[in-house]
């Protein structure tokens, strides 16, 4: 019976990337060279695959799978690992180990890079292991091409491999590595070399947002400076207009430093984790001291740490500098919302004022029309008195004399009707 179950789309790549990037055996003696070139996170991926895949087919050897993210191929006898990370791409070339075997790999390294590269893409790691085989563990080994100010010598392996560095370059720009086989295998000779390239290729990565962040330290001065500023000026009085242009003021900080926080927050993540992933190889080297020598694991601390530290006080200084902001922006914004209030209170005291003078102005109208349609009508009925001739019967400047408080009284009521009306 078929049993069919419907596979997530992503479940194939997720099985494989378990078996990505496999240790290698490396017999002894072997000269190992790595080169790692800086890219675009991620964007250009598949234009660097089709670039080393062209690249292979040109050659005549067998290219990628595709989407496949490392490789590996022999070309004149000597074996390459292409490597695409998420920043950089790694190239590992490694031959028989002789005397020249570096500058045969440097040469044929020169020779084919441009044409495995979809960019110009710019060494930022290189670093050289030379894998010796060493028979007699009491002989002193050979430390003249190391600077013995710099120089770091350890047991790994329970004292079955010598790693000696100084973390100078040789004349093609290599940092330095030379292993001593005491007795490990080919499988724990591949695991060793790769982990001490990785720890180089993760050092200069985490290092390289160390000099980035450096260059934006001036950028974020100024803001912090242009903070200060504005901090002082809530502080103090001021009129609207001050206050609302300081408010476009922190607009335009905002910006610069939003520009700043999205510009190197990134920087800042990649430079904790690649710093992460130096501190795991180290522990996973597990190096053994020997006296008067400084083991890798010391000499990286004292270069790298003050550097993480740095890195850690600028991302805490944009944070804190963002936290300043949003309360400045805070203040002013209560500032101008107050200033607003008083000037508003004393438009409304002065419509008040004005509305009280009308009120008083239109009481003393309405009492003096009042008085002017009260004299009318008292006028229109001593009129009429004299024309319908009640001389006989009662005097007219009498009856005048009676209407006048009932005119008044009743011009005053028809009045307050219409006020009570309108209201």
């Amino acid at each position: 019976m078929d049993i069919f179950i419907k596979q997530h789309p992503l479940r194939d790549a997720i099985l494989a990337e378990v078996h990505a990037r496999p240790y290698r055996a490396l017999t002894t003696p072997r000269a190992v060279l790595q080169q790692a070139f800086l890219c675009k996170p991620s964007s250009n991926a598949q234009d660097d695959m089709a670039a080393f895949w062209q690249w292979c087919i040109n050659q005549d050897l067998t290219p990628p799978e595709t989407g496949s993210r490392h490789h590996t191929v022999v070309i004149d006898g000597i074996q390459l690992i292409w490597e695409r990370h998420t920043e950089f791409i790694t190239l590992t070339w490694d031959c028989l180990y002789t005397k020249t075997a570096q500058r045969k790999l440097w040469q044929i390294s020169a020779k084919h890079v441009k044409a495995m590269m979809a960019n110009k893409h710019s060494l930022i790691s290189a670093a050289r292991v030379n894998l010796l085989k060493c028979a007699d563990t009491s002989k002193t080994p050979d430390l003249r091409e190391f600077d013995p100010e710099s120089i770091c010598m350890s047991l790994v392996k329970k004292e079955r491999a010598l790693i000696i560095t100084d973390f100078m370059q040789d004349e093609f720009g290599a940092t330095k590595y030379t292993i001593h086989n005491r007795g490990l295998d080919d499988r724990n000779c591949g695991i060793l070399v790769r982990r001490l390239l990785e720890t180089e290729t993760y050092r200069m990565m985490s290092l390289y947002g160390f000099e980035r962040i450096k260059k934006i330290l001036p950028e974020i001065a100024a803001v912090e400076t242009q903070l200060v500023h504005l901090m002082k000026q809530v502080n103090t009085k001021s009129s609207i207009a001050s206050t609302r242009k300081s408010l476009d003021e922190i607009t335009d900080i905002a910006a610069d430093l939003a520009k700043l926080s999205a510009a190197s927050q990134y920087r800042f993540s990649a430079s904790r984790a690649y710093y992460s992933l130096v501190k795991a190889r180290l522990k996973r080297i597990n190096e053994q001291g020997i006296p008067s020598y400084s083991k890798i694991e010391e000499f990286l601390n004292k270069r790298l740490a003050p550097a993480m530290r740095t890195v850690e006080n600028v991302e805490q200084r944009i944070a804190v500098a963002g936290d300043k902001l949003d309360r400045s922006t805070g203040l002013l914004r209560t500032k101008v919302e107050m200033q607003m209030q008083v000037q508003n209170k004393a438009v409304l005291d002065s419509m008040n004022e004005r509305a009280l003078m009308q009120y008083r102005l239109q009481s003393t109208v309405e009492g003096l029309s009042i008085a002017a349609v009260s004299y009318y009508v008292v006028g229109l009925l001593n009129y009429v008195a004299k024309g319908i001739g009640i001389d006989g019967y009662i005097n007219p400047k009498l009856l005048t004399a009676i209407f006048v408080p009932i005119a008044i009284l009743t011009v005053w009521y028809i009045v307050r009707r219409i006020r009570a009306k309108h209201k």
